[in-house]
């Protein structure tokens, strides 16, 4: 049975409420770049490096809960049942990731300079191939990065404008205001703007939080609904269901602390204590945002089940829709939380695509092709390479509407690639002997092995991309770091790497 979905109506209320928002995004565009001291790489990418506590907290907060979190865990979390309750330990894992190797890291930019994260890959193994492998891999994650958003922002502005706006013509709006604001300001808009977004997503999630736990008689009504229509998602995991926690704990724990937006984030700290109480704030966010995410898909589940993937896929929009007729005072609350899952969305994309510019610009052009360009011209060219790879996103956006594919989709087609790059900061960070040779084999064979795996199911030659449970990516990843370990103890470098004691 597919109980019928509610029929989002905000009215003219919430669009003005999303012009305004709009309108303050590229006030602050414009404000970063009166504040902008010089035209150089490290202010424009970095902000300077100057970002405190409070800044750092809600730009690394706005930029790791995305479209993916309130929209795509959301709809993950619908598709699962109470199994996917385990998703709040993955972000969990991530932040225990970022306190192993950010500190450390951080150290190391300061002293050398860093810039972008192939910055430090390159300083540390002195290889030209893994630098361009790195910048591949990073910029194939941050490019279906930021399509997942971009497929996050046409549900959200649809829903938000009652239909009166298309999927795409939402892209379209949000698109042009980010790459203004950006273009304008650099990191220290993205950042300004990221405050406003965090701040808005915390509200937001409180709201929500609040709101699933009181309505309808709570969860445990929920529970009762969902044992009636769909009992087999409550039912506790078989062991290739555990199997398959475990892989997903290490895509996603391992995959996500190495963004590289949220890398040059750490670049960004104004010091060490910053970056640390940041990292510490940031470990009990799981509980309200991934916690929140996986309450929207089981309130979703036991209110309309039956619902097809795609549709999946904007269950926040439902359940929240749902609520809006209830008082004018739950209109204007759900309005803002509307407010804030675009401001999530928004916030992600437009570091990823300053990401990607960034490396592209100094990690190749300059490296490769310019080496004597200047300042001024790199900012041009990684401007203008950014905007092309958003011209092309938005087609994909497009593609995956008409295809069909769902947002977690996209998240496993990310992380199951740039995991691979584990080994290069984990390891790369502290062990000194560890030789670029073996660390370029391990990734090229990862990379590899998990191409054949996704390739094979997509070909119908196996059944699927998670043999024994295990995703495509994890399978590459053992062999990725087996390679890093198993050389290194055998053959270590004959000099010590780049990297300090």
């Amino acid at each position: 049975m597919n109980t019928s979905v509610p029929e989002v109506t905000f009215g003219p209320g919430a669009l003005a409420v999303l012009g305004g928002y709009l309108v303050v995004m590229l006030g602050l565009g414009l404000l970063g770049r009166l504040k902008q001291k010089e035209r150089s790489l490290r202010d424009f990418y970095l902000g300077g490096s100057t970002f405190g506590f409070a800044v750092l907290f809600l730009t690394l907060f706005a930029t790791q809960y995305s479209g993916n979190t309130l929209l795509g865990f959301a709809g993950r979390s619908y598709v699962q049942g109470a199994t996917y309750i385990v998703s709040v330990t993955f972000m969990v894992l991530v932040i225990t990731v970022f306190m192993i190797y950010a500190p450390r890291l951080f150290r190391l930019a300061r002293r050398f300079g860093y810039i972008t994260p192939t910055d430090f890959v390159y300083h540390r193994f002195g290889s030209h191939a893994l630098r361009v492998l790195c910048v591949v891999l990073l910029c194939w994650g941050l490019a279906n990065y930021v399509l997942e958003q971009l497929v996050a922002m046409g549900h959200g502005v649809e829903a938000i404008s009652g239909g009166r706006m298309s999927f795409m013509q939402g892209v379209l709006l949000l698109v042009g205001v980010m790459l203004i604001y950006e273009s304008l300001g650099g990191m220290r808009a993205v950042a300004w703007t990221d405050a406003v977004q965090g701040s808005l997503l915390l509200c937001g999630c409180a709201v929500i939080l609040y709101t699933l736990v009181t309505a309808d008689g709570g969860l445990a009504a929920a529970s009762e609904r969902i044992r009636a229509t769909a009992p087999e998602r409550l039912e506790p995991p078989d062991a290739r269901g555990l199997r398959t926690w475990v892989s997903t704990l290490l895509m996603l724990g391992l995959g996500v602390a190495l963004y590289p937006h949220a890398i040059q984030r750490i670049f960004a700290a104004k010091g060490e204590k910053s970056l640390r109480r940041s990292l510490a704030a940031m470990g009990f966010m799981p509980l309200g945002t991934t916690l929140l995410a996986f309450l929207i898909g089981f309130i979703a589940l036991s209110r309309f089940p039956g619902l097809s993937q795609l549709e999946s896929d904007k269950v926040t929009i439902y359940v929240l829709g749902g609520l809006i007729d209830r008082s004018p005072v739950m209109y204007w609350l759900i309005v803002m939380v509307f407010a804030a899952v675009v401001a999530a969305i928004m916030s992600t994309a437009d570091s990823a695509l300053l990401s990607i510019g960034s490396m592209f610009t100094k990690d190749i052009y300059k490296s490769y092709f310019r080496r004597e360009a200047s300042a001024r011209e790199m900012l041009i060219v990684g401007k203008t390479f950014a905007w092309g790879i958003m011209a092309i996103l938005i087609l994909m956006a497009w593609v995956s509407l008409e295809t069909e594919s769902s947002i977690w989709v996209l998240i496993e087609l990310k992380l199951e690639f740039m995991v691979q790059l584990s080994p290069v900061f984990m390891l790369g960070v502290y062990w000194r002997r560890m030789p670029a040779s073996a660390v370029l084999t391990g990734m090229v064979l990862g990379t590899l092995l998990t191409l054949v795996i996704w390739c094979g199911a997509a070909f119908d030659v196996w059944a699927t991309r998670s043999p024994w449970g295990v995703g495509a990516g994890v399978w590459g990843l053992l062999l990725n770091y087996g390679i890093c370990v198993g050389w290194t103890v055998l053959r270590p470098a004959k000099l010590p790497a780049t990297v300090p004691a």
